[in-house]
């Protein structure tokens, strides 16, 4: 049987309306975007640009993802008291130190403060003990220095059992 369209009416009609669907579909999908940029703009007004300047700087990243500065952001917010005005703090002490080697330069409670957030990058949590709360596992900067060789706890990088073989060498 040929299906070609000029002998089938009803083939034709069935590709007008798959694309009126895709249409439909792309229209409705493209006016979602201006709705992404308001709730990212919106996040990155909740987060003072002090908190974001002093997590490069200590964390030596020229790009944080913002949905975890802010989650970091308000954890640190929710578990310390003062935690604002210490960032301020910790931010203007970097500022009069414009090395790489401020850490020893800083004030206790300003080096605590620094402590405190690359705690928080670095591990993915935010707190001790009970209190203690996950913001992100995957994405903690610990395993960014080790991924070309091994992949977080709990994520299976190959089959079942594959721990029983030789490993192989990346990079060699």
């Amino acid at each position: 049987m040929n299906n070609d369209s000029s002998k089938n009416p009803s083939s034709s009609h069935d590709k007008t309306r798959r694309n009126i669907i895709k249409g439909l579909a792309s229209t409705s999908l493209l006016s979602l975007f201006p709705t992404f940029n308001v709730i990212a703009d919106s996040l990155r007004d909740d987060v003072p640009d002090a908190f974001v300047s002093v997590s490069k700087a200590l964390t030596q990243r020229d790009v944080l993802p913002e949905m975890l500065v802010q989650r970091f952001y308000q954890a640190l917010q929710a578990t310390h008291r003062g935690f604002a005005q210490q960032v301020m703090t910790l931010e203007q002490e970097m500022n009069q130190f414009k090395t790489q080697n401020f850490a020893d330069k800083l004030s206790p409670e300003s080096q605590q403060t620094a402590k405190t957030i690359l705690s928080a990058w670095y591990t993915g949590i935010v707190g001790d003990g009970p209190e203690a709360q996950v913001v992100t596992y995957r994405n903690a900067f610990e395993f960014s220095a080790v991924e070309e060789v091994l992949t977080p706890r709990s994520y299976c990088p190959n089959k079942p059992g594959f721990w029983a073989a030789k490993p192989m060498e990346k990079n060699a």
